[in-house]
């Protein structure tokens, strides 16, 4: 078996088990994590806390989310001979295509979004620490915080099934 070869697989089990990681993660916390929280709450703040700032739960969706891009951005570029304009407009690479934009687009709305409002809801819950509740204030931002966190976990688990969907297609597009 030739390098470059070896290279495209290693590339695609990367590109996919980080992929299932990352959806994987998304439809665990959007579908149960976060339902059963709000309906246990407030007894559930002191497993989400330990859920998200012990068990790093956004730096694991953060690696497979990268990893998701830079390989899938690699394996593109491979398949679309350079950015090939023919390839990218035929059924697969438009199919490739619009899951790439998607994903890429996931991938940032994670990051700017998501990420620094999980990490100021993270530093809220170190604030409060285990006494008395939180101040006002603070009860104010974290029902806000979570509501947006909410709306964008909704969002993203959305996307990311467009993603993945148009990918898992995308090869059986011919028009």
């Amino acid at each position: 078996m030739n390098a470059f070869l070896i290279y495209l697989i290693v590339l695609r089990v990367i590109h996919i088990v980080a992929a299932v990681c990352w959806v994987g993660g998304a439809i665990v916390y959007t579908l149960f994590l976060e339902p059963a929280a709000k309906a246990t709450a407030p007894s559930s703040g002191q497993f989400m806390q330990y859920f998200i700032s012990r068990r790093r739960y956004p730096v694991y969706m953060g690696i497979s989310s990268l990893l998701t891009v830079l390989a899938g951005g690699l394996l593109y570029w491979h398949s679309s001979g350079g950015l090939n304009l023919t390839w990218i407009t035929s059924g697969p690479g438009l199919g490739y295509t619009i899951g790439s934009v998607v994903a890429i687009g996931v991938f940032f709305l994670g990051m700017l979004m998501i990420k620094p409002r999980a990490e100021r809801m993270v530093g809220l819950g170190r604030e409060i620490g285990g006494g008395g509740g939180p101040s006002p204030t603070q009860a104010v931002e974290l029902e806000k915080l979570g509501r947006e966190l909410s709306l964008l976990g909704r969002v993203d688990l959305a996307l990311l099934a467009i993603a993945l969907l148009t990918m898992a297609t995308a090869r059986y597009w011919f028009f």
